[in-house]
């Protein structure tokens, strides 16, 4: 990680340039879209708005806390059911609690960015930053 990005936050995401230099927006948006399911590289309108494509890829980040929540919750009782050995069911508690941990990065790197985006660094036309969205 540059110098420059460590000073930002330790969860600005290293695949992105720092807000405000060249081309920062270009590497947001290519590492926002990353965060999402394929299908969605084909809607112009997430693809042309930065600030659209963040609040998505939040909306998609938070979904995923929510379902592995859920399957870290459950998976005690319903996973003897499906046959599923204590060893495994441990393993995957494991691994869900992992995932947890990343995801819950990935939300901070999100909110990182979506703040840089709104603050209008480096906006230009077409980009929305500094524009904010509706229900925020």
């Amino acid at each position: 990680m540059s110098p420059t990005l460590s000073r930002i936050s330790p969860d600005w995401p290293c695949q992105v340039k720092a807000p405000g230099s060249h081309d920062w927006e270009r590497t947001a948006a290519r590492w926002l879209r990353d965060l999402l399911p394929a299908r969605y590289a084909g809607y112009s309108t997430l693809t042309r708005h930065p600030v659209l494509l963040a609040r998505h890829a939040q909306l998609q980040v938070e979904h995923e806390i929510r379902a592995v929540r859920v399957a870290l919750r459950t998976c005690r009782a319903e996973l003897p059911t499906l046959g599923v050995s204590e060893t495994v069911i441990e393993g995957t508690i494991k691994l869900y609690a992992v995932e947890l941990e990343q995801l819950n990065r990935l939300a901070r790197a999100v909110r990182l960015i979506t703040e840089a985006l709104l603050a209008g660094a480096g906006a230009g036309p077409g980009t929305g930053g500094g524009r904010g969205w509706a229900g925020r």
